[in-house]
């Protein structure tokens, strides 16, 4: 079940058997129904979450409407900005269709950060291509219209136009939903 995890970690840095090992010790597999919500505003995040199947969605509220801030699909790695901070964050995390994922707690990752130094490498690897998810999101929404993020969006991700409702998609590119459908009809001629 966690072969997808020990591959993603092998593809970043090679580790031994051992480490294989405690990695699967901490691990868990959890299976969420659609919109099942994984953490709420004023929580802490308590886990890293590696998407086996399905996709996740980040989001928060800004003056009573949901705000998607990042969309997950498989072999990615997430979690909360409390996850790092350890203090209550303003995030909710849920699932858009049934996922499947695998997760560790926070005390546990600490764990194997100290005892097999060479996972700080890949932690660090993660990170940056977290850190670059959200530097794609905050360009979109400064530097490019209505129009072109809607074009970067399908480009770069033309998956999960399959897959995530487009409210969602529109609350991600900073525009109402009548907007989307009106840039959709226009591109389509």
């Amino acid at each position: 079940m966690l072969q997808s995890l020990y591959s993603y970690i092998k593809r970043i840095h090679p580790v031994s058997e051992e480490v294989m090992q405690a990695i699967g010790k901490y691990f868990e597999i959890l299976e969420t129904p659609k919109r099942q919500v994984l953490l709420k505003d004023g929580e802490t995040c308590q886990y890293l979450y590696l998407v086996l199947d399905g996709v996740m969605r980040m989001y928060y509220i800004k003056d009573d409407e949901e705000v998607s801030s990042l969309f997950i699909e498989e072999n990615y790695f997430f979690t909360a900005q409390s996850f790092y901070s350890r203090t209550p964050g303003y995030e909710y995390i849920d699932a858009i269709v049934p996922s499947k994922l695998a997760r560790i707690h926070y005390t546990q990752l600490q764990s194997l950060y100290k005892e097999y130094p060479e996972l700080n490498f890949i932690a660090r690897v993660i990170t940056e291509n977290y850190l670059v998810k959200g530097q794609e999101r905050l360009f979109l929404l400064r530097r490019q219209t209505a129009e072109e993020r809607y074009v970067y969006f399908t480009e770069r991700y033309p998956t999960l136009l399959q897959r995530v409702p487009l409210k969602y998609i529109a609350s991600y590119l900073g525009l109402t939903l009548e907007t989307l459908s009106r840039i959709r009809n226009k591109i389509r001629g």
